[in-house]
């Protein structure tokens, strides 16, 4: 039975929000490709920020260095542009409606916050960055649905593939049941949490 997914490469850049590491990572597993998430190279310890300049010759050097594929977790369109679109032979795009993505950040800066993981290179979530602090992505989700910048967002990334060259197949996931559906039509296993 053919896939109803076009055939993507192997250099892949996902996109949006509500699953994009577990994807990545699923996809790293079953493709052999290194998984680079984007958040580990940009946040220094104590949740510092890289330096633009610094973080977008870090992600070029890195992504040059992996001459046989990669699979890439994030945007950061602001400071990188379209450096990693440019790049990729394959965008899949999680375009999942706005409380799905809620409520997985949600769960997931419960469970952050309660077990003390690394995540994003060598740090940790606390209760107070992940719900006191305007800095929290549970603010930034609220922020971005009520201010109107969810849409703004969308027409942002379009515009970066346009810009891009549009080279790159795109593979859009609009929902949980089409990001389910990709999951088993291509035999991939979620990672633990």
């Amino acid at each position: 039975m053919a896939s109803a997914y076009p055939p993507f490469g192997r250099k892949i850049l996902i996109w949006g929000g509500g699953g994009k590491t577990s994807l990545g990572k699923a996809l790293s597993a079953k493709l052999g490709l290194p998984f680079v998430e984007l958040d580990a190279l940009h946040w220094l310890p104590d949740w510092e920020e890289r330096p633009a300049d610094e973080f977008k010759q870090l992600v070029r050097e890195t992504l040059d260095g992996m001459e046989g594929g990669w699979i890439v977790d994030g945007q950061y369109g602001g400071k990188l542009g379209t450096l990693t679109l440019e790049r990729a032979d394959s965008l899949i795009w999680l375009r999942l409606p706005w409380r799905i993505i809620f409520w997985r950040t949600l769960r997931r800066a419960i469970r952050r916050a309660r077990d003390k993981n690394l995540i994003c290179g060598e740090n940790v979530e606390s209760w107070r960055l992940s719900f006191l602090s305007r800095e929290s992505l549970i603010y930034f989700q609220i922020k971005l649905l009520l201010g109107g910048g969810y849409k703004r967002s969308i027409a942002r990334r379009e515009q970066r593939v346009r810009e891009s060259g549009g080279h790159a197949t795109i593979i859009q996931l609009n929902s949980a049941r089409q990001l389910d559906e990709f999951y088993a039509a291509h035999d991939l296993v979620r990672p633990p949490d």
